[in-house]
């Protein structure tokens, strides 16, 4: 082997003609050759068409050279994300700058920072983005690569939530168009300034949550209560009404979390509601107390859209201190807003869904420090909404608005201090927060309800008309497109691209924020018909297709928003008739049910009390099937939200977390993790996991004996899904002591797991001497995987050493007929051709 040194090592070029450095790929390709390893290890899953290929490290650089030798397929790239101190010495080799344009090589900054260069973003929405690790990551003999991997995973992970998060805008369109009958009041026109240098304390479901009930309860009067809906159940149950309660999510799992809400309703002073646009529907729609809405009544340009204050999300906290901050609040004070797990791992408080399933102990987090001094875990939603936090704050400031966090269990926000609720100076004989709103609501009648339908009605027939027109352009360029390319019985003429620019003109000018719109409603589809321009060169079938398919996305999206447009109309209809002399209540039942808002026959007749006796026999029944419907709805034990949240904590996903994080010998994290399962609601499901990571804590703390009692806990009958991940740590603590007999037991008992560890079992018996049963245990092995290259040629070796010259041969030529380009079997084969002469002469 040629050396070559450097200040990582050296590099090795091996009998293959591999040339790597030894400091990261070591004996890797020292078997069978990188080719034949990379075949083996990712088959086709690097090789897909359209793919954004993310890859941990370069093993010394084989890797790309692999992929621009198999060639890059249509529309894909591979982005190679690399230590720097390897960057710099790949950036010397001779031939680095030729790989094709589609193949690049970055520091993990670099990447992140241009990440737009590759097309993430159109990637991501096609769900095209793929993380795979080199074997030089996967081994990490380079400790540099455990943390490359976990920062590169994490900030990816993150950046691709946030892509979609903020590029899909069309659920939450969707349901500002649902609540558009229920948005008639804005919080601009009522309450700005209504508590002008007065304190606010937004209740959140953070942990620590429930430390401060008592204190909230005792001061209800002289501080105004702003608390996000999840928290409701949690309030009732403590007694506490708020006088604002807040809400922004548009999915229906917020409706489940939020349902008893609505039971405020039934109170003398019920609270008042405060959402945005796009809340769930099912909230707005069967609220039986005043609703106040923020943000934008359309999604596009109208007078219609009065609102014109700023408020901030994602999260309903941010949103509720920018309704502190437009009510006047001098003083914010935060409770529950934790933006991070408690140390038993649990994100929400004690009462919540979340608490009564069990903490997410699987889920790959980041730490942050809290005002306490010490670390916790926070994931992507809470550190967004810490990002905002921090704007919020600094404006606050500006304005000489104080914001506080009253836990020392809360993650540290800059520009928002720590300050104990004892240490807050509450005015006196101020006039009750209640009474306050109270004063400033307008009053909700038939009459005022019937301008606003009628209104809503008028903007909404013209955005169809802009649909319809849209509609008939996208079904002109088909036709078009048909001229163009000869298609459909027409002669081809290159005279229909003009007209198909011109379209394209209209279509952004005439109809500029309703174009956007249909490409809103169906973003993925519009990508999907792009898709091939990702291709380095199109070919002309291509450029067809892709044509065809962008004014077929066209034509689906501008005939999905005109149904749309009709059924809100529908809706709008269904609502001036509730408030009709003479209803029709079978109308009214019909769209409840459609639009999942049995509850809103109680705001009927609490609205109509002399009309419920009116009602035939028949609509009274509907009327009773109704509220039982709502009820059921309402106490429901085995949602849709607790089912999801099972399945997402279930403690088998803490097993990958577990052992990334003994990889990268995290010993606080794995303790954190000790203690949320010591302390999880199910402790015989947890009593595994948690004899598990104590295992490794003992491994990492050098403490053998201790490590191999608590693995051996998991040695049951039937065994646990992290039996088989116990005994290969006994296999490597054992063989780290010197210890091959219980090494070789242990594997013994993974061979009954899979037949994949008799490849390594084999190799431990032949180091021990037993070459019999190392033979043996090969051959039971290529009897069940007989196309194996790398047991093949193994199983060859030992024939070899054995003088079986010619059984080595027929092995090697069986590893040549599936992968005739296989190095390996090439130079074996050529080796032993002499030696089998030989023999045959004797014969």
């Amino acid at each position: 082997m040629r050396d070559i040194e450097n200040n990582l090592g050296h590099f090795v070029t091996n009998a293959f003609g591999d040339r790597y450095l030894y400091s990261i790929n070591r004996n890797a390709f020292s078997r069978i050759g990188s080719d034949a390893l990379y075949s083996s290890l990712y088959g086709e899953k690097l090789f897909q068409e359209f793919q954004l290929n993310v890859i941990i490290g370069t093993d010394s650089g084989l890797l790309p050279q692999y992929i621009a030798k198999c060639g890059v397929p249509s529309g894909s790239r591979y982005v190679f994300v690399e230590l720097p101190s390897i960057l710099e010495v790949l950036g010397q080799l001779p031939g680095w700058e030729e790989l094709p344009s589609e193949i690049s090589v970055l520091s993990l900054d670099d990447f992140m920072g241009h990440t737009e260069a590759h097309q993430l973003t159109s990637y991501a929405f096609l769900d095209a983005v793929k993380v795979h690790e080199s074997v030089g990551s996967r081994d990490a003999n380079l400790i540099e690569y455990r943390e490359l991997s976990w920062d590169l995973n994490l900030a990816l992970k993150n950046l691709l939530q946030k892509i979609v998060l903020s590029a899909n805008n069309f659920p939450f369109i969707s349901r500002q168009w649902e609540n558009l009958t229920e948005n008639q009041v804005p919080f601009s026109q009522v309450l700005p300034n209504a508590f002008a240098g007065r304190t606010a304390i937004v209740l959140a479901g953070g942990p620590s949550l429930t430390e401060v009930l008592p204190w909230v309860k005792q001061n209800r009067d002289r501080i105004l209560i702003i608390a996000v809906s999840r928290i409701c159940r949690t309030l009732r149950e403590a007694g506490i009404v708020p006088h604002i309660v807040a809400s922004v999510d548009p999915t229906i799992l917020s409706f489940e979390i939020s349902r008893e809400m609505l039971l405020f309703a039934d109170l003398p002073e019920p609270p008042l509601f405060v959402g945005s646009y796009h809340v769930v529907p099912q909230l707005v729609g069967q609220w039986r107390g005043d609703y106040l809405y923020s943000g934008p009544l359309f999604p596009w340009h109208t007078p219609l859209n009065s609102d014109t204050l700023l408020y901030h999300g994602p999260t309903v906290s941010n949103f509720s201190i920018s309704l502190c901050m437009h009510m006047g609040c001098t003083t914010i004070v935060l409770a529950g807003v934790d933006n991070c797990f408690s140390s038993a791992g649990q994100t929400h408080a004690a009462g919540s869904n979340e608490s009564k399933v069990g903490p997410d102990l699987g889920q790959t987090s980041s730490r942050i420090e809290t005002y306490g001094g010490w670390q916790a875990e926070t994931n992507y939603s809470f550190s967004a909404s810490i990002g905002i936090l921090t704007l919020q704050a600094q404006e606050l400031e500006k304005r000489g608005i104080g914001v506080y966090n009253c836990s020392r269990n809360a993650a540290v926000v800059p520009f928002i201090g720590y300050k104990p609720l004892d240490e807050l100076d509450l005015a006196d004989g101020a006039a009750p927060p209640s009474s306050v709103i109270r004063s400033r609501m307008p009053e909700s009648t038939a009459a005022t309800r019937l301008v606003h339908y009628r209104r809503i009605k008028k903007e909404i027939q013209r955005a169809r008309s802009k649909f319809q027109g849209i509609l008939t352009l996208s079904r002109e360029a088909l036709r078009c497109t048909d001229g163009l390319f000869g298609r459909n019985g027409r002669k081809r003429d290159f005279r229909h691209k003009i007209r198909m620019d011109k379209i394209e003109k209209r279509l952004d000018q005439n109809f500029d924020e309703f174009s956007i719109l249909v490409k809103q409603c169906g973003i993925k589809r519009f990508l999907l018909s792009l898709k091939t321009t990702m291709a380095e060169e199109m070919t002309d079938e291509q450029v067809e297709v892709a044509t065809r398919e962008y004014y077929e996305a066209y034509e689906e999206g501008a005939l999905f928003l005109i149904n749309r447009m009709d059924d809100l109309v529908q809706r709008i209809d269904a609502r001036i008739e509730e408030d009709g002399k003479k209803p029709d209540f079978d109308l009214l039942a019909a769209q409840w049910e459609i639009d999942l808002q049995c509850g809103r026959v109680q705001l009927w007749r609490q609205r109509n009390p002399d009309k419920v006796p009116l009602l035939t026999e028949t609509q009274r029944g509907v009327l009773d099937r109704l509220e039982q419907e709502f009820t059921r709805v309402m106490t429901e034990e085995r949602t849709t939200h607790i089912m999801l949240l099972e399945r997402a904590h279930d403690l088998a996903h803490a097993r990958s977390k577990v052992l990334l994080l003994f990889k990268r010998q995290k010993v606080s994290e794995l303790e954190s993790m000790a203690t949320g399962l010591a302390g999880h609601p199910d402790p015989d499901k947890a009593l595994p996991y948690l004899h598990f990571v104590q295992g490794l804590l003992a491994e990492l703390k050098g403490e053998t004996a201790e490590a191999i009692g608590h693995y051996q806990q998991l040695f049951t009958d039937p065994p646990h899904q992290l039996t088989e991940d116990a005994l290969l740590q006994v296999v490597h603590l054992s063989l780290a002591e010197n210890d091959p007999d219980n090494a070789l037991m242990a594997l013994e008992c993974l061979v009954g797991f899979s037949p994949i560890y008799l490849t390594v079992y084999a190799e431990l018996l032949k180091a021990v001497g037993r070459f019999e049963d190392a033979f043996n245990a090969l051959r039971h092995y290529i009897s069940l995987v007989p196309d194996d290259a790398g047991a093949l040629i193994s199983l060859g070796l030992m024939c070899r050493e054995a003088g079986i010259v010619e059984a080595a041969a027929e092995l090697f030529q069986r590893v040549l007929e599936k992968d005739p380009l296989n190095g390996a079997a090439q130079k074996l084969l050529a080796e032993l051709e002499p030696s089998a002469g030989a023999v045959a002469c004797q014969g």
